[in-house]
């Protein structure tokens, strides 16, 4: 069996709905904004995480040299 070093890339959405008390629909939107990058609707984002795609780019390792195949000298030395 061979060691593989994959690339795993996955793309992930949240959708959900809060409630805020605001002067106006750009006042709440700054304040939502707000509270998602200070972590206030971790508890939201978790509970409504989906993975919307994902992908995988697999390469081979060396048992030698341990080098990503592509970068791997061994075989050259060898000959």
């Amino acid at each position: 069996m061979a060691f593989f070093n994959v690339k795993v890339t996955l793309t992930q959405e949240s959708i959900f709905d809060v409630e805020i008390e605001a002067a106006d629909s750009e006042d709440a939107e700054l304040v939502a904004k707000t509270a998602v990058w200070e972590d206030d609707y971790t508890d939201d984002i978790r509970n409504t995480l989906e993975i919307t795609d994902e992908a995988y780019d697999a390469e081979e390792i060396c048992d030698d040299c341990s080098e990503l195949i592509d970068n791997c000298e061994c075989e050259e030395e060898k000959l």
